[in-house]
């Protein structure tokens, strides 16, 4: 029991220090869960210490009367019958405490799904207004580059029109045969070497990039579709979470209709109902199992919502190290220096949205404190 008391004090005492400022939203629901508990605590160790205080007394008395060659045995028995009436209390009074902070917990708990779904949400928001695709598209295809049609335009023109062979439309759109296809023209133009040389010179930067680059800029495109494939598949989760954590209380609101609707209220009263009826429950003997379950059930479901801030803390820390591999890909391109006035401005966006996007996964999606061990203490509380 004391440790328990001693491990809860520790927490109190250090617990606002422990949330960086970047994140008020989260800051803030767990100063109010510490403060919270603390009240709580104090009122609990108050009554505890008075309790054991009164126990002490009887007891002594208790040792008084059986030493005692003139003590009363009734007065004996009615000290025994207080010493355990005072047991139960302390008893009583811990239970109490528990089901108080499964209260607080599971409230901020729908706090913090209420957080992390707009935070998801956002993410939905990130990928969707991204121009990732559309600049993958145009770099990763030298059809897409305006100088390199005009260029390939000229070169086929100069090709012996009895020899030239005439591509199909889906040849043509082949980014590979298309290259292939302008060098090879080059070659067998009826211009002289050094027309020749200056044609492929115009598109050289180019065919290097869209060579070079081709296969990367298809990992980022696939690698960026399956991170939005994945905040889909959380959006889902939270959803389900939701479900079955309002499930407990008898809120059966979908939380995309609760968020429309701003019914958190709602949720809140429904909260208060459950709690009066564990609290008589657990006041009535022949009822206590039945008490038991109902906090085993808010129980049950905090330690749900914990595993899905697992899971999105994860994929947060997932999708930060892919966007920086990203990053890696696009600063490693080998003739950047000698190409930069050719590149087109595509090439340049996709920078920013990889460093924008890297920048929103460490700050405005990344919640540490959902790693920390100190919020996940304050949320299983002290029947851990």
């Amino acid at each position: 029991m004391k440790k328990i008391v001693l491990l809860f004090l520790f927490l109190s005492s250090f617990a606002i220090e422990m949330f960086a400022e970047r994140d008020t939203l989260v800051q803030q629901i767990y100063q109010e869960l510490t403060i919270e508990i603390t009240q709580k605590q104090d009122y609990w160790l108050d009554q505890l210490t008075n309790l054991n205080v009164e126990l002490s007394e009887v007891q002594n008395a208790i040792i008084i009367l059986e030493k005692s060659t003139y003590s009363n045995p009734d007065q004996l028995v009615r000290m025994l019958i207080y010493k355990d009436k005072i047991r139960d209390q302390l008893f009583k009074a811990e239970e109490d405490f528990q089901i108080e902070l499964s209260r607080i917990r599971y409230k901020k708990g729908l706090e913090l799904i209420k957080m992390i779904y707009e935070k998801i949400l956002g993410l939905d928001h990130h990928f969707t207004s991204l121009q990732t695709h559309q600049n993958v598209v145009t770099l990763s295809n030298p059809n897409n580059f305006s100088e390199f049609k005009d260029a390939k335009n000229i070169i086929s023109g100069r090709v012996n029109k009895k020899n030239a062979i005439q591509l199909p439309s889906l040849l043509e759109s082949n980014p590979f045969v298309s290259m292939t296809y302008s060098m090879v023209a080059s070659f067998f133009g009826n211009e002289d070497k050094r027309k020749k040389e200056q044609d492929l010179s115009k598109i050289a930067c180019i065919l290097d990039f869209t060579l070079r680059m081709n296969t990367d800029l298809n990992t980022i495109y696939y690698e960026t579709e399956f991170l939005k494939g994945h905040n889909q598949s959380l959006k889902d989760a939270c959803i389900e979470l939701f479900k079955d954590y309002t499930k407990v209380v008898k809120y059966h609101t979908t939380l995309p209709e609760c968020r429309k609707e701003d019914d958190w209220e709602a949720v809140a009263e429904q909260l208060v109902t459950y709690m009066q009826t564990l609290a008589e429950n657990n006041a009535d003997p022949l009822r206590t199992r039945q008490a038991y379950k109902m906090q085993v059930d808010l129980e049950f479901s905090i330690d749900r919502l914990m595993q899905f801030m697992d899971e999105y803390a994860a994929f947060i820390s997932q999708g930060e190290k892919y966007y920086q591999k990203f990053q890696t890909i696009l600063n490693n391109y080998t003739n950047e220096d000698i190409c930069q006035a050719d590149l087109p401005r595509q090439f340049e966006n996709l920078r920013k949205d990889i460093e924008i996007s890297i920048l929103k996964f460490t700050e405005a999606y990344n919640i540490s404190e959902l790693h920390g061990s100190k919020l996940k203490d304050l949320m299983y509380g002290l029947s851990n």
